[in-house]
């Protein structure tokens, strides 16, 4: 690296006070250093640059067209320094000052997007990546910090049992079942269906159900999204289930097992115990947690 540019970052916060103020006497009182040594540190500084920074007149400084065109430059080191200190400030104190969350499109649309709506400027920037449900976990191992599934995680990670959530049978305002609430998974079974793939919960769920009912589902259409599932719904082709929230006026049904209890799926969230942000990963979890029983009811709570 050319000497020239091995410039201190004391120096440039010098020679941004010196701009700021528009006089050494003020800007030396400024950064608490006495005037005669901020001027030699400026006089170092353009040494160091091979440029003239500034005009001094009297006890005014003013910016040459080289100390006018430096100032962004100094400016932006200073800001990115600024920046690398406090990311540097947090990762010792287990803090986060950014999250990579990886999971399934529906509970980003549904639960995390609408949780992270809720969260101040003083909390962290959130990045979030949609990952198929039987794949969310991998997403750990390529920079995700947080991972959110249906799936229990391995025993690799530390986790937390996030929400539980209903499955819902939609159907339009106009289906002889809109006036209900719920529908037991008996009805459920003679009736056109619209039902996830299998790689998601959900069937999964909605397959034991029936398996343990003694009866057989009549697909119609297999979707691989939920909000596909229940647009086909909306345009008359069968029941959808899935346990994302209601879509194009459709009208939801809470579905009983044969035991009489309602068919859920589970959120878990997933994580490194070893994570340098440990406490942020935590808070974050801990708070979906919460937000879901507020947003759904304490039959949400996942534990």
């Amino acid at each position: 690296m050319d000497w020239r540019f091995a410039v201190e970052l004391r120096v440039l916060r010098y020679f941004l006070a010196v701009v700021e103020s528009g006089s050494v006497t003020r800007a030396a009182a400024e950064v608490h250093i006495a005037q005669p040594s901020l001027s030699r540190q400026l006089r170092g500084l353009e040494a160091s640059l091979g440029v003239t920074l500034f005009d001094r007149t009297g006890n005014r400084m003013e910016l040459t067209a080289a100390g006018r065109r430096f100032l962004p430059l100094a400016r932006d080191l200073v800001t990115r320094a600024d920046t690398a200190l406090a990311a540097a400030s947090s990762l010792a104190s287990g803090r986060a000052m950014r999250l990579t969350v990886a999971a399934p499109a529906t509970t980003i649309t549904d639960v995390i997007a609408p949780f992270l709506a809720t969260w101040g400027p003083e909390d962290p920037l959130v990045t979030v990546q949609a990952e198929n449900p039987v794949r969310a976990y991998q997403a750990l191992t390529r920079g995700a910090d947080v991972a959110i599934s249906s799936a229990p995680p391995r025993h690799r990670y530390a986790g937390l049992a996030v929400a539980r959530l209903p499955l819902w049978a939609y159907v339009p305002p106009s289906h002889p079942w809109a006036g209900r609430d719920r529908i037991t998974i008996q009805e459920l079974t003679g009736e056109p269906l619209i039902v996830l793939t299998l790689a998601h919960g959900t069937r999964r769920i909605l397959d034991q159900a029936v398996q343990d009912a003694g009866s057989s589902l009549d697909i119609v259409l297999e979707c691989d999204t939920p909000q596909v599932a229940q647009a086909m719904t909306a345009s008359g082709h069968g029941i959808a289930v899935v346990s994302d929230d209601p879509r194009f006026g459709l009208h939801p049904l809470l579905i009983i097992d044969r035991h009489g209890e309602p068919l859920q799926i589970r959120l878990h969230a997933a994580w490194d115990a070893g994570h340098y942000a440990l406490r942020t990963i935590e808070s974050f979890a801990t708070g979906l947690a919460r937000f879901c029983v507020e947003q759904y009811g304490p039959q949400a709570a996942g534990s």
